[in-house]
């Protein structure tokens, strides 16, 4: 059928265990598991890590070479959707994976089956009526829009794709062969839309791509399909309405001229976020709620999984609602994705972590068994199955002994969304006559300034988890000790809400316990706390941002309970997000604040006010990024290229500061800082290279051992502003027995005739990244050249190293309480740094093989087929899935230990952070997390011996 590569001949025993099972799971799906058999093979043998965009382009635009051939496209696109839907179903059922990485792939496979459609709609109006032109002789510019789930990368397997469809401007005409037509811009793209849509949803003997909804377009069903910007802009400021701008909070560019469509929604963004603060759009969004629940006729809505009470949609608008209320203001809050807007609300202090886990946890609970529904049944439905037979295969499926416990399970969750929805509205507030019973604070008040501890005990069991009522006791008694703490009798009365707000504040923190210690250290440190203490009653949101990020995090919770200003950052933050030019510009400016250090003639206080400027730069952009990866605007490799950034600043400055700007000496960055890649906590692995240039190379070279050990002791020495770096020189030429300074002619020479394997695998990460940039940029190509150029060492020299390293330094434990090591375990981040800098090394005299970065080079690798996409696919989520974990593992618990252990005080709470939730079919978030690290090492482990060519040991 040529859609890729499948196994012929019969079926293998695994494709016709998973037919059975698939079928026996999903009876809808048997008879497309029955007719294309070769689905079920290419399933059972493609691997199971996750596709994106790029995987599914590369898969599918090797077959479509011919656009002109409308049936083939149709056909190839309609098998491709069909295979890759099964095996998201198959991938979801089996693995375990959960609802929303499916959903990103579904969304993803919807946009690549767009891109195609419109490409070939393009490519037939060209031919047919012209080429659209702006008045300026360019092309005019087209975008597909998605919104909905399509737009928030949620979709479900039996979703619409939402579409608006738009170009850039009516001023133009359409040309052919240079000749003017008698079509208009609008008249030519609503053909393109027409022959879009139908080339999508069109039935045929092969099925169809995905059902197209444009009823969200303006004027909705009776507006023209697509519109100009213009056109959009005018009907939006003129007749657009609250659902609309509920419906926009979602719209992204899907497919086509992704810059128009930018465009478009940065013309349409005032429409949707509005500078004022409106808490009455919740109470709209409700209405609109009860209104579509209205539109399920007669059939019992509690059956509706996404209108019914407390049902998906209820979710969806409790996020999109205080995106709109709050939106305007702080545009971090802008996400068209349900759970990282939820998780940006909460780092932002806008839902507690108590309401981000309950409306996260219940919104995919919901999701999961929307998904299943659709998979069993075949149909694009939300409701449960009336046949109880297939309600308890279902049921099953997810984890659950049989309907019944499913049905109670789902109840306990639409009950928590919908508290949590009424809770928003005017609605939710109930209303009695009756007189009022001291409240549960009010009883904890009195109790603490009795210092009552037995009835405080009682008190904080009915807010706080219990088991952590013991600790917090200590705590709070400590917030309470002075009159002007935060908790003290005079702040009480001078700021009668706050007492509440604060107690609320950390019960709904990650850890509460945690976060009162933090809160506790932080104002002791205070000789007078009635500056924080008022900064704190008047600003709610910000004590809950603080309480939050003290409960959520050690790292960054410490950091802040030692430096008020940071504290300063955090309540009153209107600095945008770090990012690598940013974190540069931090360093510079901190510099800069000093002026003339060398009007300072006490060299002693010179280095100290130096000193002094690199840390708080430091701790600042860390702060910056720690917060940002918390709230989810940041990924993991934005972070690592924002701290590596900081670190090679802070370097440059050093150097600059130490040797002055006439020095001939570069710093060569290897290991993570190499390849960009370092985290809260790494090390930074560094050598030096200087040039004689003409002098005699011993007084050279100890002249610059000098300045190098100046430069070491600068990064690393203690200070009060915050701790600078902790430093590995073990990478240097020789490693340990080496020199830490070596000359240009010692480097090469040494590179030429004495370097071991490892040594000139580890070149690959070599990068300049302060001093002389001639110099380095010298060093680099001697680098390039021993690494790349002389190929890989055999690959049972590679393999050996590697298993000598998990053997003598993993500090695994696969007995008892188990013990897994990130970075030397088995399928841990070494196995795939050694896969790719040997693909790199054996490859290396191809130039676009050549990069530190692990990441890029594993994509390099796989586009000139260097390597299985299969193996490139489990290598790349692997190593996304463990630089995660080690960055959070950070952040989190404040550690730089690799390993996580099984039963590990704050392995539940990694674990969430991590996105694992409770009450999978794999148990606890715990026990997901566990699961899941299994399942990616395995994978890791088979892709480096598949790449080595080895067996296992």
């Amino acid at each position: 059928m040529g859609d890729g590569p499948l196994i012929t001949g019969p079926l293998r025993r695994d494709a016709v265990e998973l037919s059975h099972w698939l079928e026996s799971a999903y009876p809808a799906l048997g008879p497309s598991l029955r007719s294309r058999p070769e689905d079920v093979s290419y399933i059972a043998n493609s691997g199971r890590g996750a596709r994106d965009a790029r995987s599914y382009r590369r898969l599918l635009l090797p077959q479509l070479e011919d656009l002109s051939d409308a049936v083939d496209v149709r056909r190839k696109l309609r098998r491709f959707s069909t295979r890759e839907r099964l095996r998201i179903a198959a991938r979801e059922l089996e693995s375990g994976t959960d609802v929303d990485i499916t959903a990103r792939e579904l969304s993803d496979l919807a946009d690549v089956c767009i891109e195609v459609a419109l490409n070939e709609a393009l490519l037939w109006a060209d031919r047919r009526f012209g080429v659209p032109t702006k008045l300026d002789g360019t092309r005019n510019g087209f975008c597909v829009i998605g919104m909905g789930k399509l737009g928030g990368r949620e979709l479900n397997a039996g979703s619409d794709v939402d579409l608006l469809l738009f170009y850039d401007t009516d001023e133009g005409s359409v040309v052919k062969d240079g000749v003017l037509q008698d079509v208009t811009l609008h008249e030519y793209f609503t053909r393109v839309a027409q022959r879009l849509t139908a080339t999508l949803e069109e039935p045929t003997e092969d099925g169809m791509v995905w059902r197209v909804d444009l009823r969200l377009r303006p004027e909705g069903s009776r507006g023209p399909l697509v519109n100009a910007l213009a056109a959009a802009e005018r009907y939006y400021e003129s007749w657009g309405r609250t659902w609309e701008r509920a419906a926009l909070v979602r719209a992204r560019p899907s497919a086509g001229d992704l810059a128009v469509g930018e465009q478009i929604l940065a013309a349409l963004s005032p429409f949707v976020w509005r500078r004022e603060v409106n808490p009455q759009l919740a109470n709209e969004m409700a209405a609109m709620l009860l209104r579509a629940r209205a539109e399920i006729g007669e059939e019992d809505p509690r059956r509706d999984l996404k209108l019914g009470p407390g049902g998906i949609r209820e979710a969806e608008f409790f996020v999109q609602s205080l995106q709109l209320v709050w939106g305007g203001r702080d545009p971090v809050l802008r996400s068209t994705n349900t759970m990282d807007a939820l998780r940006r609300l909460r780092a932002r202090g806008f839902v507690t972590e108590r309401e981000a886990r309950e409306i996260g946890d219940g919104y995919l609970a919901l999701r999961r068994l929307e998904h299943r529904v659709q998979f069993a049944t075949g149909l694009q439905t939300h409701a449960l199955p009336e046949d109880p037979g297939l309600l308890g295969r279902i049921a099953r499926s997810l984890g659950f002994r049989g309907a019944v416990q499913l049905e109670k399970d789902l109840d306990r969750v639409r009950k928590r969304i919908g508290a949590r929805m009424a809770s928003l509205t005017s609605h939710g507030t109930a209303k009695t006559d009756a007189p009022a019973a001291p409240s549960s604070i009010e009883r904890l008040l009195v109790a603490l300034d009795a210092r009552d501890e037995e009835r405080l005990l009682a008190c904080l069991e009915e807010r706080f988890d219990p088991i952590r009522a013991p600790e917090l006791l200590r705590h709070l008694l400590a917030l309470a000790k002075r009159p002007d703490g935060p908790l003290g009798a005079v702040s009480r009365d001078q700021y009668p809400s706050l007492a509440e707000t604060l107690i609320d504040a950390l019960a709904d923190a990650a850890d509460p316990e945690q976060a009162a210690r933090l809160m506790t250290t932080f104002f002791a440190r205070m000789v007078t706390p009635s500056v924080y203490v008022r900064a704190l009653a008047e600003d709610p949101l910000g004590t809950r941002r603080l309480a939050g990020l003290f409960g959520a995090s050690a790292f960054l919770g410490e950091a802040a309970a030692l430096h008020p200003d940071l504290v300063d950052q955090l309540l009153f933050r209107t600095t945008p997000v770090s990012d690598p030019e940013g974190a540069a510009s931090a360093v510079e400016d901190e510099v800069a604040r000093l002026g003339d250090l060398q009007s300072v003639t006490d060299a002693g206080l010179r280095l100290e006010r130096f000193v002094g400027a690199l840390r708080r730069a430091k701790r600042r952009v860390t702060m910056e990024v720690g917060i940002a990866d918390l709230a989810g605007e940041l990924d993991t490799r934005k972070c690592t290229l924002t701290l590596s950034a900081l670190a090679d600043a802070v370097l440059s400055h050093t150097v600059r500061f130490t040797l002055g700007d006439d020095v001939r000496m570069a710093v060569m960055a290897m290991g993570k800082l190499g390849g960009r890649e370092i985290g809260y906590g790494s090390d930074l692995d560094l050598f030096f290279v200087f040039d004689p240039a003409g002098e005699d190379e011993h007084e050279a070279q100890e002249r610059a051992i000098r300045g190098a050990q100046r430069v070491l002791r600068i990064l690393g020495t203690p200070h009060g502003d915050g701790p600078g770096y902790e430093l590995d020189t073990r990478l240097r030429p020789s490693g340990n027995q080496g020199l830490l300074v070596v000359s240009i002619e010692a480097f090469a020479r040494y590179q030429e005739t004495q370097a071991a394997a490892w040594e000139r695998q580890a070149l690959i990460k070599a990068r300049a990244c302060a001093g002389d940039p001639e110099l380095g940029a010298q060093v680099e190509a001697i680098a390039r050249e021993a690494a790349y150029v002389r190929g890989a060492p055999p690959a049972s020299d590679v393999h050996r190293l590697r298993m000598r390293m998990e053997r003598e330094l993993a500090g695994e434990r696969r007995e008892g309480r188990i013990r897994y090591d990130m970075k030397l375990g088995r399928g841990g981040l070494v196995d795939v740094e050694f896969s790719v800098q040997y693909l790199q090394m054996k490859h290396g005299r191809d130039p676009r093989v050549r990069s530190q970065d692990t990441e890029t080079a594993l994509g390099a690798l796989e586009a000139c087929g260097y390597i299985d996409a299969g193996h490139a696919s489990s290598l790349r989520e692997g190593y996304r899935l463990l630089r995660q974990l080690e960055q959070r593992a950070r952040v989190h618990h404040g550690s730089t230990s690799p390993f996580i252990e099984e039963g590990a005080p704050g392995l539940t709470l990694l674990a969430r952070r991590m996105g694992m939730r409770d009450g999978r079919p794999r148990g606890s978030a715990a026990e997901a997390l566990l699961a899941r690290y299994v399942q990616v090492t395995l994978e890791v482990r088979a892709a480096y011996l598949a790449v080595l060519g080895v067996e296992a040991e």
